[in-house]
């Protein structure tokens, strides 16, 4: 995808965001207190071999791009209970919560926000995991949906939300077959970066409308509705042509756009 057309694409996400807003810089002051910005989907080098981020320069571009909540997400894999602690001494300010995404062999790839448990590793089958998620309460959002598939399996439905921008949905015929999916199915339609290199991240993300502590407290608000999808303009086209390993390799524009901007 070419600049200009990446650039328009941001837009459109803008524009159907739920509160039809329009994009706004990264990092934001924000006058009520109780809303969060979330990254829900991201991966490190450690344990997502496709990732080229460390897990300290993770939490360093969190921390700098005013994320307030950061799900780790690495394929097939959960943090250790230990490691995740260490992780989390590391940041000023971003909450460090748990997931997983769990490839099936249909190529779904489903994310399981607030797992931490080894249990999920070896879960197989997607009515495993759907229903391991709904005894822990822990959301489960469809990844990518048409990154690879024209159709979704059926059993897609029963998750409670589907991605829709994001870095990995590299064409806009794919945005618009998963919001007519999502809206299909009454799933929640949610914005991530699915960061594999630090480039990735502060371009789409969510904010919700309450604090929350725990996974379900999380899950309780999208499900409700209680969030709103954000974006801003970028120029780099999607997905990103380079992974970038620290803040350094960013382009200008993503440098910029860390600059704390006053909230309309």
């Amino acid at each position: 995808m070419g600049n200009e057309n990446s650039a328009e694409w941001a837009r459109d996400c803008a524009l159907h965001s739920q509160t039809g807003v329009e994009p706004r810089q990264g990092r934001t002051l924000k006058r009520n207190t109780g809303i969060m910005k979330v990254e829900i989907h991201s991966h490190t080098d450690l344990y997502s071999p496709c990732s080229r981020i460390p897990p300290r320069e993770l939490i360093a571009m969190a921390d700098a791009s005013g994320y307030d909540a950061l799900f780790l997400t690495e394929h097939q894999r959960v943090w250790p209970a230990r490691e995740l602690a260490g992780l989390r001494e590391l940041s000023e300010h971003v909450r460090v919560f748990p997931g997983i995404e769990i490839s099936f062999p249909d190529r779904v790839d489903l994310l399981v926000l607030g797992a931490q448990d080894a249990l999920y590793e070896t879960l197989r089958t997607p009515s495993e995991v759907l229903a391991q998620a709904t005894l822990d309460g822990f959301l489960t959002v469809i990844a990518h949906p048409f990154r690879y598939l024209r159709e979704l399996p059926r059993y897609c439905a029963l998750a409670d939300a589907m991605e829709t921008c994001t870095c990995n949905h590299s064409e806009p015929d794919h945005l618009e077959a998963a919001r007519r999916c999502s809206a299909e199915h009454a799933l929640s339609e949610v914005y991530s970066s699915d960061a594999h290199g630090l480039n990735f991240m502060n371009k789409f993300w969510l904010e919700t409308h309450a604090s929350f502590t725990t996974p379900q407290e999380f899950r309780n608000l999208i499900v409700a509705g209680h969030y709103d999808n954000r974006t801003r303009e970028f120029d780099m086209p999607l997905p990103p042509p380079y992974k970038a390993v620290t803040m350094d390799e960013l382009t200008e524009e993503d440098t910029m756009a860390l600059t704390i901007q006053p909230t309309s």
